[in-house]
């Protein structure tokens, strides 16, 4: 196990056991499948394609803005999120939440960086009363639209108690992960379980472990992972049915 200091405290790094993989498996809709031998410093793949199907996801969706400016969100994207998944994991839901920042150039040069919102819920989340809190589940699974909802919440809080300006968004589109182009995979939460996905933790340079410990969290797991496509005979392995 490794320990990760910051000047606030320190986080455990610990491997996911296999009952701990095993949900995460099962959560995603194409698995996570395990490498038999390290590469380039993953040990797993995020499946988010299987054969011709892909993994969608909500694309929060900012005004388009100058190249220099589009890595300046990016990394705001980034912290924001992470203070956001500190608030999000107290809200108790059991399925899995990946929020990622993405930078995308359209054809007339300027770039959208924005939020990539993949969401897993479990078979047993909650399911809003209200039509416009099933908005998303048709594609996503019960509970979908809450998740968001609720995601989106924290992501705002994060910004207005930190008292900097959020981007300005104007769209949620249904998009596949293909569309996104650069997409920065670097936590995901899964009920209260906070993963790092990064191959190389980043101690020094990345102040997500500073905001994590701030938000109360003092261990996460390590699953150095890339985004992958597996043919379909590789499914079943990928959501732990072997």
């Amino acid at each position: 196990m490794t320990k990760i200091q910051t000047t606030r405290g320190s986080i455990d790094i610990q491997k996911p056991d296999t009952t701990t993989l095993k949900q995460l498996q099962n959560l995603l809709t194409f698995g996570v499948l395990p490498f038999k031998q390290t590469f380039n410093g993953a040990d797993f793949g995020i499946v988010m394609q299987c054969g011709d199907k892909e993994v969608y996801c909500l694309k929060q969706q900012p005004l388009e803005v100058e190249e220099k400016q589009a890595h300046i969100n990016f990394q705001l994207h980034h912290i924001m999120i992470m203070d956001a998944y500190c608030r999000y994991i107290k809200l108790g839901f059991s399925g899995a939440y990946l929020a990622s920042p993405y930078l995308r150039q359209r054809d007339n040069g300027l770039w959208e960086t924005g939020v990539s919102h993949f969401i897993f819920p479990s078979d047993n989340e909650q399911v809003s009363a209200k039509s416009v809190g099933k908005a998303y589940d048709n594609k996503f699974g019960n509970g979908a639209t809450n998740m968001f909802m609720a995601f989106v919440d924290c992501f705002k809080q994060a910004f207005s108690e930190s008292k900097l300006t959020m981007p300005q968004y104007f769209g949620i589109d249904i998009r596949p992960r293909s569309h996104l182009k650069s997409l920065a995979m670097y936590f995901m939460v899964s009920g209260s379980d906070v993963f790092c996905l990064r191959t190389n933790l980043r101690e020094q340079e990345d102040p997500s472990w500073t905001i994590l410990v701030n938000g109360g969290i003092n261990k996460v797991y390590h699953l150095p992972a890339f985004p992958m496509t597996i043919n379909e005979k590789d499914l079943s392995e990928a959501k732990g049915r072997t």
